[in-house]
């Protein structure tokens, strides 16, 4: 029966979209809390990324049957969705199981990878997620190899792409573009390069911070206010030509261009499972709710409160 399931593959439903849809109106209107679980699965990555505030290599990263006992807890505390991530996390062995449970558990699954083992690690992962989000910074190898720190980078990404969309699974497939000072020039060439290989193309600003690993600050290598709003204007522009381009007009006019007020919701929505196993949001990440190494997160879950997130984001 669990080959049977696994062959099956995962696929969006319209009970998928219709529960998502329902759960976010719900989270919208105050009648619920967190519903969609940010999972940094590891904090090891074989880059060296420098606006990168998560890469950890020697974090204490969660067993197999912690991760699994995590993902049940997320289905009794109403989670829909679960975005895996780190570190990168094909360094895993364990991760097709883990996208299986998180699948089983009835969540939407997204994988988000570098991609350099993406080819070799296909058809186990393909079939387990309903989206993978493989991150390319540049149209061309030689500068997304060296800013990422990894010959080869760039043509394996690619050639994990193409052998994904060979099987056809995940229906989905992103390219996840981290605007930096090194790109701020090269949208039109991204959206060209998502177009010819039959994905679509999300660009997300790189966030000031201090890098995990090392203590320093990115701030170097972050785009200016001015290059945002230019880069804004270019994917609504390439968005209308019909270009696949993910990021909304909504987010694209309301926050990179701040034409109307912007209200960040991400609190109420979203959650943090650290490598580690902290459940945190992003502001109080010093100070977590609970660690799922040693309480059932959906017993965490019960001390989140609305009113503390509404006065810890405020004008935020």
């Amino acid at each position: 029966m669990l080959e049977k399931q696994r062959d099956s593959g995962a696929h969006w439903s319209w009970s998928d979209i219709a529960r998502f849809v329902i759960t976010l109106l719900a989270s919208r209107l105050g009648r619920r809390g967190p519903f969609f679980l940010s999972h940094l699965i590891t904090g090891r990555c074989n880059c060296n990324c420098p606006t990168c505030l998560w890469r950890d290599n020697e974090a204490y990263e969660l067993e197999t049957s912690v991760i699994e006992r995590l993902y049940r807890g997320a289905k009794e505390a109403g989670f829909v969705a679960n975005a895996i991530w780190g570190g990168e996390p094909l360094l895993r062995q364990d991760l097709g199981q883990l996208c299986h449970s998180s699948r089983e558990n009835g969540m939407i699954t997204i994988m988000i990878t570098n991609g350099l083992f993406l080819s070799d690690r296909a058809q186990e992962i393909g079939k387990e997620v309903h989206c993978i989000i493989v991150s390319l910074d540049y149209p061309e190898s030689k500068d997304h190899d060296s800013f990422r720190g990894m010959p080869g980078l760039f043509a394996k990404a690619v050639e994990g792409i193409e052998a994904l969309k060979r099987m056809n699974s995940p229906k989905k497939i992103v390219i996840n573009c981290l605007l930096h000072r090194g790109n701020e020039n090269m949208m039109r060439q991204m959206a060209d390069l998502a177009r010819s290989l039959g994905v679509s193309l999300w660009v997300c600003p790189a966030k000031e911070g201090i890098l995990r690993e090392t203590g320093e600050t990115n701030k170097e290598v972050l785009a200016s206010r001015e290059s945002e709003q230019q880069v804004a204007k270019e994917l609504l522009d390439l968005k209308k030509k019909g270009y696949p381009i993910n990021n909304s007009r909504t987010y694209l006019e309301r926050y990179l261009l701040n034409m109307t007020p912007y209200v960040c919701r991400a609190p109420f929505a979203f959650v943090t499972v650290t490598p580690e196993g902290n459940v945190t949001n992003c502001f109080n990440y010093d100070k977590p709710y609970g660690n799922v190494r040693t309480s059932p997160f959906d017993e965490i879950m019960k001390t989140w409160d609305r009113r503390e997130v509404v006065r810890s984001t405020k004008g935020c």
